[in-house]
C-alpha cells in the first residue's frame, strides 16, 4: 500500500511537470509570436540635382506568427538635416491588402518598445549606418489605417517616398528602417523591426563644397548645415594620410577664417588651443566654437574655413587628399 501511494506521487508529479513544461511552451510561443519585417530592395536614384524630388520606392513584406494582427505599418527614413525631411516628405503605401497615406507618427507619440519618442528610439537604435559625418536625423512615419493580417500570412508591400532635396552639393547614404506599432523596436523576437542603408546619392548643382558622407576622408567637420556660432568638430583621419603626419604623437589644426565682408584671421600655431585630441590610433579631433576661437567682433560673420593638419615645428602639412590645396567647410545661413 505504501509503495502504490509513493508511485501515484511520484506519476503526478511528472504529469504536473510535463503540463507546466508545456505551458511554457504554449506561453513563450505566444510572447514571440509576432510580426516578421523585411525590407528586400530599395530602388532609388544614384544622382538628383538639388532642390528637385528624389523618388524612391521600398519593396518590403511583413509576416505575422501565431496571431491574427491588426497593426499600423511604421516606416522610418534617415537624411541629412539640411532636407529637413520632416516638412519635404510625402510617403504612401501600396500592398495586396489595401494601400494606405503615411503620415509623421504624432507628436509625443513613443515606441512600445523603449518609451523614447519614434524619432530617438530610431536614432538610437540604428545611428547613420555607414554614413560618416554624423549629420543626419531619423523622420518616423505610419500607416493612416492598420492593416489585419491573419495568423501566418505574408503581405507584399511598396513604399513609395518622394523626398524635395536641400540646396547643398552633398553624397549620403540613405537610410530605412520598419516594424509596426504594437511591437515597435523589440529585441524580444528576431524579426520585430528590419533597417536598410542605401547605395550612395549625389546631390548636383547645388550650393557649396561637395560635403561627402559616404567616403572616408583625412578631413571633415560636423555638423556641415552649421552657422559659425554653433560647436563644430574638425576630425583628421591618419589612417588615410599618405604623410608621416599621421605618426606624430601632436597634431594641431592650422586654419584661415573668411568673413562675409573678405576679412581674413589666420590662426596657425603649435599652441594649447589649436591642438588635437587623439580619439584612436592615428584619429585625432578638435571642437570649436569659431565665433569664439577667431575671436569675432558682432559685426563680423564667418563665410568658410579653410585649414590644414600640422605637426608640431610646421614642417609637417596635410592638406586636402594630400594635395596642396586646404580642407574647406562653409557656413551656412538660418
Amino acid at each position: 500500500m505504501l509503495m502504490r501511494k509513493i508511485t501515484r506521487l511520484v506519476n503526478n508529479k511528472r504529469t504536473g511537470q510535463r503540463l507546466g513544461f508545456l505551458a511554457l511552451i504554449v506561453f513563450l510561443g505566444l510572447v514571440v509570436g509576432a510580426c516578421v519585417s523585411t525590407i528586400i530592395n530599395i530602388d532609388q536614384p544614384g544622382t538628383v540635382v538639388a532642390g528637385d524630388t528624389a523618388h524612391i520606392v521600398l519593396d518590403i513584406q511583413w509576416k505575422e506568427t501565431n496571431f491574427d494582427q491588426n497593426m499600423r505599418q511604421v516606416i522610418g527614413i534617415c537624411m541629412p538635416k539640411g532636407w529637413d525631411a520632416g516638412n519635404n516628405t510625402k510617403m504612401y503605401l501600396t500592398s495586396e491588402i489595401g494601400d494606405a497615406n503615411m503620415s509623421k507618427v504624432p507628436p509625443g507619440a513613443v515606441d512600445p518598445s523603449t518609451g523614447l519618442l519614434w524619432s530617438e528610439a530610431f536614432s538610437k537604435k540604428f545611428g547613420i549606418g555607414p554614413n560618416l559625418i554624423d549629420d543626419m536625423e531619423w523622420i518616423v512615419y505610419w500607416s493612416d489605417v492598420k492593416f489585419f493580417v491573419a495568423n501566418q500570412s505574408l503581405v507584399n508591400a511598396k513604399v513609395h517616398i518622394n523626398i524635395k532635396t536641400g540646396p547643398d552639393n552633398l553624397m549620403f547614404k540613405p537610410g530605412f528602417a520598419m516594424c509596426e506599432d504594437g511591437d515597435g523596436l523589440s529585441d524580444g523576437f528576431p524579426g520585430y523591426y528590419t533597417s536598410a542603408f542605401g547605395k550612395c546619392l549625389e546631390v548636383l548643382d547645388g550650393e557649396g563644397d561637395i560635403i561627402d558622407f559616404c567616403n572616408p576622408q583625412i578631413g571633415i567637420g560636423e555638423p556641415s548645415n552649421a552657422t559659425d556660432n554653433d560647436l563644430i568638430t574638425i576630425r583628421y583621419n591618419g589612417t588615410l594620410d599618405e604623410t608621416a603626419l599621421k605618426n606624430e604623437s601632436d597634431v594641431f589644426w592650422c586654419a584661415t577664417a573668411y568673413t562675409t565682408s573678405g576679412e581674413t584671421i589666420e590662426i596657425c600655431a603649435a599652441e594649447d588651443f589649436s591642438k588635437m585630441r587623439k580619439v584612436e590610433d592615428q584619429k585625432w579631433r578638435i571642437d570649436i566654437w569659431p565665433r569664439k576661437y577667431f575671436n569675432l567682433n558682432d559685426n563680423q560673420t564667418l563665410a568658410r574655413i579653410e585649414y590644414y593638419f600640422i605637426d608640431r615645428t610646421g614642417g609637417l602639412k596635410t592638406g586636402y587628399g594630400n594635395t596642396a590645396d586646404p580642407f574647406k567647410f562653409t557656413f551656412k545661413c538660418k
